[in-house]
């Protein structure tokens, strides 16, 4: 036993300098993505990276486990790295040349307040990482275990880069102000993409162009968007034409009207794309999708008696224009749409493909549900009771539904639409969203929806930036329980035009689930009792029959 544990000693000793990784989660949520890899490969010079972390964190020892994962993603990234990345750990609240290269660089610590015997304390808690390489740094002010290698990657990207990327903008809305000293900038109120610029922003210079001037489609451009602009000039769609037949990527928001979400008022609004998207096979309906798998709206308020007295409760209910692309209407095997939760589109159109061009493939990322309908674009948008009611009825009386494409991506060698000199054709990718609401200032500030995640998936997808797609979305794999009343419905052929057959279906879907949830639970409880006891009476068995064996010596038969 003595020579077992000399030997080892020096076994734990060797097993402790060596680095080895074993992660058995499915999405490898411990180690370190082949996109970060690849970029700690490709340093050239020293990486400085500094840790602002507190010791003492009393109070806030819960967050202890995400701080040892933050840790050990680090040590990681030194290794990975080596010999060039460096990492430096320091104590802001211990320390008042860190505290103040913290406020420097713009690290922000977060307050705890814990309650005392003789009132309230605050202490700060410190958790930011600053990157300093060549002449340039980067600061993720609060650091996250679930975001910390998605937002170190980028950073890293950002470093390493000479230039960033640029995304052109075509659209109709007014310009920024120039920037006045001292004050802050005015957003004008029809510039209704700036949200979408800012989350842009964060990883390209998002430009606004005109694509007709010369030199507006520069070198640095690696997708333009076009965001429903009104009635487009000739110039410009012939200058958007040659930029896609030559292999330039090109996002088209696509909407015959445009609706006021404070208001719900409908502007006509044609694009002046309608002809030149009809020649590659895509068209944008004029009927709106009513979807039952849509966003919940308050319709009223009602007053409730409680044991506290009266409460206003809001009454809800579901807006069918507002519909809510999650599970299935979200394809499953897209970079873009996989790890995605939701996406919400309001007052969305049918998207339409046929008679592609030869060598044009498209693939469908978003659709609506199973349960979804046309109806006419004079449909009013009005969000009150009474309106959600009768759109559903409206709905309901056109037959059984089915699901519409919303966005698409066609990818291939575009035939031009007009005469261009010297063009020289390339692959080209082309996506359409048939509803220009998505990507609208209000959209994106709601933070329930997916709409952020989308459009960053989106276009770093269509600059070629996959890898930082699967960090944005690891960790987001959708794992849905099955709705057995939802299943119910669709194996007895969904829903019909009759109301009194829709509550008879409806009650016996519920009865269906209440029943395989019962059958689970006590699955549960009976099934370990039944193996413990069959492998009891198999052990017994066992042992018995070898009991009614004569003992035999060892060395006679």
């Amino acid at each position: 036993m003595v020579l077992v544990l000399l030997a080892t000693i020096p076994v734990v000793a060797l097993v402790n300098s060596l680095h080895w990784r074993v992660d058995f989660t499915e999405e490898r949520a411990y180690s370190l993505s082949p996109a970060t890899v690849k970029m700690l490969e490709e340093l050239d010079d020293r990486l400085q990276v500094k840790l602002y972390f507190n010791r003492d964190i009393e109070g806030a020892e819960s967050l202890l486990p995400a701080r040892l994962v933050i840790e050990d993603l680090l040590q990681e990234i030194e290794r990975r790295g080596a010999p060039w990345v460096s990492v430096e750990t320091v104590d802001p609240t211990t320390d008042m040349a860190a505290q103040r290269d913290a406020e420097h660089v713009g690290v922000t610590p977060m307050e705890l307040q814990s309650q005392d015997v003789g009132g309230f304390s605050a202490s700060l808690l410190y958790q930011g990482l600053e990157l300093r390489y060549q002449n340039r740094s980067e600061v993720i002010p609060f650091l996250t275990p679930n975001e910390f290698e998605f937002a170190f990657t980028v950073r890293l990207a950002e470093l390493q880069r000479a230039q960033r990327p640029v995304i052109g903008m075509v659209s109709d809305e007014p310009l920024l102000p120039p920037q006045m000293p001292g004050a802050p900038r005015q957003v004008p109120e029809g510039r209704i993409y700036e949200q979408l610029r800012v989350i842009l922003g964060q990883r390209y210079a998002v430009r606004d162009i005109d694509p007709s001037e010369e030199g507006a489609i520069a070198s640095d451009i690696v997708a333009i968007i076009v965001a429903c602009p009104h009635k487009l000039s000739q110039a410009k769609l012939e200058a958007l034409d040659r930029y896609l037949a030559e292999g330039g990527h090109v996002l088209v928001l696509q909407d015959s009207d445009y609706v006021d979400p404070a208001t719900q008022a409908t502007e006509l609004r044609p694009t002046g794309l309608e002809s030149w998207l009809a020649s590659y096979g895509v068209v944008v309906g004029s009927e709106y999708v009513f979807d039952e798998e849509s966003v919940q709206i308050t319709v009223r308020q009602r007053v409730v008696n409680t044991n506290t007295g009266p409460e206003v409760v809001p009454v809800r209910a579901a807006y069918g224009f507002g519909l809510l692309a999650s599970g299935d209407s979200l394809v499953e095997d897209h970079i873009v749409t996989s790890r995605l939760e939701q996406v919400a589109m309001f007052w969305a159109h049918p998207l339409r493909l046929s008679a592609l061009p030869a060598g044009i493939k498209a693939e469908t990322l978003i659709s609506s549900s199973g349960q979804s309908w046309l109806l006419p674009g004079d449909s009013s948008l009005e969000m009150s009771e009474a309106n959600t009611k009768a759109l559903r009825d409206a709905a309901y009386a056109t037959g059984p539904g089915k699901p519409y494409a919303l966005a698409a991506a066609l990818r291939g060698v575009f035939p031009p639409n007009f005469e261009h000199e010297g063009l020289q054709p390339a692959e080209g990718l082309m996506v359409v969203i048939s509803n220009s609401e998505l990507f609208h200032n209000v959209t994106l500030g709601a933070n329930s929806s997916g709409n952020a995640d989308f459009a960053s998936n989106l276009l770093d997808w269509m600059a070629q930036d996959a890898g930082l797609i699967e960090l944005r979305s690891r960790g987001k794999k959708k794992r849905p329980l099955l709705d057995f009343a939802s299943s119910y419905i669709d194996a007895q052929g969904g829903w019909t035009q009759d109301a009194s057959k829709n509550e008879e279906l409806d009650r016996d879907a519920v009865s269906f689930r209440l029943s395989r949830v019962r059958l689970i639970s006590w699955a549960n409880v009976l099934i370990p009792v039944v193996v413990v006891f069959v492998l009891g009476m198999a052990h017994r068995s066992f042992h018995r029959r070898r009991a009614r064996n004569p003992f035999q010596p060892g060395g006679q038969s």
